[in-house]
């Protein structure tokens, strides 16, 4: 399923899936791909990396540790990391953990993937990445400096009947549900979500979004200086 409009645009599960593909996201949003991946086992990994974009993950679930140019710091539930072009990258997870991801679309050579020092040299800074420990993820970010893209993400949880948002958006917003489902109106459109399914909702869209039973979902703020 894919609905398309000028202030939003629905993806399911089955059109949600493709990580670096360029393009697909509308050009109204700083977005070029927001994926959630389920619980991975314990001991898993990534090399030391950068890439030609910026990239952004929530742990939801699980700990470890994640390395930013060389500086260690922990990975709790519900911490965001954020890994800007040119920033080299590991992490090492030590219990089963849920991972999530968003990317910005490829600049300067466009390359897609890992990017290491063995194949591809070093790279060019742009900005310090930094790291928002879980527990203090619970609201917009303190200091998302000068390119990061978002200014909150986080993971929300809902019983039958919640309601997680409602009005006009007065920045772009974007819900990807985990587990259960959600009522979205959307613009005077009626829409339910499922598991694995994104809104991406564009500002001055008007939305009310209701949990169908126990629910999993995370919401995505962007930045107003960055619209």
């Amino acid at each position: 399923m894919i609905i398309t409009t000028e202030n939003f645009h629905i993806r399911s599960q089955n059109s949600n899936a493709i990580y670096w593909e360029q393009g697909i996201f509308p050009a109204w949003t700083g977005l070029n791909a927001f994926r959630h991946f389920p619980p991975e086992a314990a001991g898993t990994g990534v090399e030391p990396h950068y890439h030609d974009n910026d990239e952004i993950w929530l742990f939801t679930e699980g700990r470890g540790e994640v390395w930013l140019d060389g500086h260690l710091y922990d990975i709790t539930p519900n911490t965001i990391v954020y890994t800007p072009m040119g920033c080299v990258h590991r992490f090492q997870m030590f219990t089963v953990f849920e991972n999530n991801a968003i990317v910005t679309p490829l600049e300067r050579l466009r390359r897609p993937n890992h990017l290491t020092l063995e194949e591809t040299g070093p790279p060019e800074p742009t900005v310090p990445g930094f790291v928002v420990p879980g527990a203090d993820n619970t609201g917009p970010i303190a200091d998302p400096g000068p390119r990061c893209p978002l200014s909150e993400w986080r993971a929300i949880a809902l019983t039958d009947g919640q309601t997680a948002a409602e009005g006009e958006l007065q920045l772009n917003e974007h819900w990807l549900v985990m587990e259960g489902t959600i009522g979205l109106e959307v613009d005077g459109w009626p829409i339910e979500l499922a598991s694995n399914d994104l809104a991406l909702l564009r500002a001055g869209a008007s939305r009310r979004i209701i949990a169908r039973g126990d629910t999993r979902l995370m919401v995505v703020r962007e930045r107003k200086d960055r619209l």
